[in-house]
């Protein structure tokens, strides 16, 4: 899905609130990703890959940059340490190639082989770590989902299958903008989760922007976190309340 300008306006991103518990219909198969395609973005000079992730017969569409499929492979190997689990955690592909050299990291013939060794990579990760719910980096990651670039009727099939969109008792205009702002200089924030990069829109924070806190801890940008709220009254990454009511 094309973006324009510096941020998807028209993103939202959410995470099945369902997708983990013994009642829900996802909770019976496992997950399957298929990494479909890439998408070049010449002005910013990096290309995001398309995947679609499916579980328990739903299917949502995400897309991630190699450099979140790295970051995925570290918080990996720091939450397996040294364990027998983390030396037999399937191998990353190379972020540098002989191709990539010759070529450059957006000619088309490399970034192709890549989406082939992407493909291979998710698979065996997925057989060896088939409890995607008991890993926090795999789940928000397979999880996080791009809801402009679903149908409407495949939107209604989640909707079925996981029951949290549509949500009731939600928060109003006000409630949403009297969330706290963040600021790097408050020693308040100290417990807020350290990150850079703002799970909505997939863009980096910046100092000079409006990001709110919700009371878990994570932080997104304002005009992408009111957006999300208006749909649903919880974090897309922890799932915990946003605003109480």
């Amino acid at each position: 899905m094309a973006a324009s300008g510096n941020q998807r306006d028209d993103s939202n991103f959410f995470v099945p609130s369902g997708a983990a518990s013994e009642d829900s219909p996802l909770h019976d198969s496992g997950y399957r990703l298929h990494v479909e395609g890439f998408e070049l973005r010449p002005h910013r000079r990096f290309a995001i890959f398309t995947m679609a992730v499916e579980h328990g017969g739903v299917r949502w569409p995400i897309s991630r940059r190699f450099r979140q499929v790295s970051a995925l492979h570290r918080s990996l190997l720091r939450s397996l340490g040294q364990s027998s689990m983390g030396k037999g955690l399937p191998a990353l592909p190379p972020r540098v190639t002989c191709l990539s050299v010759c070529r450059g990291q957006l000619d088309d013939r490399f970034l192709q082989a890549r989406v082939c060794e992407l493909q291979t990579y998710f698979d065996d990760l997925l057989r060896y770590i088939p409890n995607v719910e008991q890993s926090e980096a795999l789940y928000e990651f397979l999880c996080c989902i791009d809801v402009s670039a679903m149908s409407y009727d495949t939107l209604l099939d989640l909707e079925q299958a996981v029951g949290s969109v549509g949500e009731k008792n939600l928060p109003s205009d006000s409630q949403i903008a009297a969330l706290p702002a963040w600021s790097s200089t408050s020693p308040s924030w100290r417990g807020v989760f350290k990150t850079d990069c703002c799970v909505v829109c997939q863009e980096y924070m910046l100092e000079h922007e409006d990001t709110r806190v919700l009371p878990c801890g994570h932080r997104y940008h304002f005009q992408c976190i009111s957006r999300w709220l208006q749909e649903s009254n919880s974090c897309c990454v922890c799932q915990s309340v946003a605003v109480h009511l």
